[in-house]
């Protein structure tokens, strides 16, 4: 466990120097966006969250660099381990950003629901988007609330195009309660290739495949999202 922080520490000392000569982001836009999309499964960091379609809308206002957001996951087969509803907020420094994540899981029909901070666990992330001589991304995420072994996750990404399709590797894992033994492993690698598809100048559809591993689990998936 020692060793796991203080690699996140080294990881997160070298981004930052990073960033260190990055200049100011533009004047501030203020922008809102919401949307919706319609997931064949809910997969997150390689652990599967539902065994049917899942409708996840969202909402999020952009002010400068900071970010506010709110996003959902409902199974469609009606299971309500399948039911999620996160808060989210991040400030982004250039290509790094620092966030906070609670997650909850109200259960309809039950009366220990939303307003229950036991269904909530909070995560506090850092992140770095990458940069054009250095497209390689990396996002650190570290439980503080509700989590009494405040499980992390680690996760590689690079993005690369092939003709018009956007495409990402990565590779991601953690120990705790991602891990079948609580020990840091590789829980998460994969695919996601995306696209907008486009049907007029006004509308366009935007679609992706993911093709996801887990070898802790022995799991394997492909899921297909349309995002409207």
């Amino acid at each position: 466990m020692k060793t796991i922080k203080r690699t996140v520490l080294l990881l997160i000392a070298i981004i930052s120097i990073s960033t260190i000569n990055a200049q100011e982001e533009e004047k501030s836009k203020t922008k809102l966006d919401l949307g919706v999309d319609f997931a064949s499964r809910y997969v997150w960091r390689g652990l599967e969250f539902s065994d049917s379609p899942a409708v996840q809308p969202y909402v999020e206002l952009t002010s400068g660099n900071f970010t506010l957001g709110a996003w959902a996951s409902y199974e469609t087969g009606g299971q309500v381990v399948g039911q999620e509803f996160d808060l989210y907020a991040n400030y982004a420094i250039g290509p790094v950003s620092l966030g906070f994540i609670d997650y909850s899981f109200p259960i309809d029909g039950f009366t220990d629901g939303y307003f229950q901070m036991k269904n909530h666990v909070g995560e506090a992330t850092i992140s770095f988007d990458g940069v054009e001589k250095f497209p390689l991304t990396l996002f650190v995420g570290v439980n503080v609330y509700n989590d009494d072994q405040n499980s992390i996750y680690t996760e590689l990404g690079y993005p690369f195009k092939i003709g018009e399709t956007e495409l990402r590797a990565f590779v991601g894992g953690g120990n705790e309660i991602y891990s079948t033994n609580t020990d840091y492993t590789i829980t998460n690698f994969g695919l996601t290739a995306s696209k907008a598809v486009k049907f007029t100048d006004a509308f366009s559809l935007g679609v992706s495949a993911s093709a996801i591993f887990n070898p802790d689990t022995e799991d394997a998936y492909l899921v297909f999202v349309i995002s409207l």
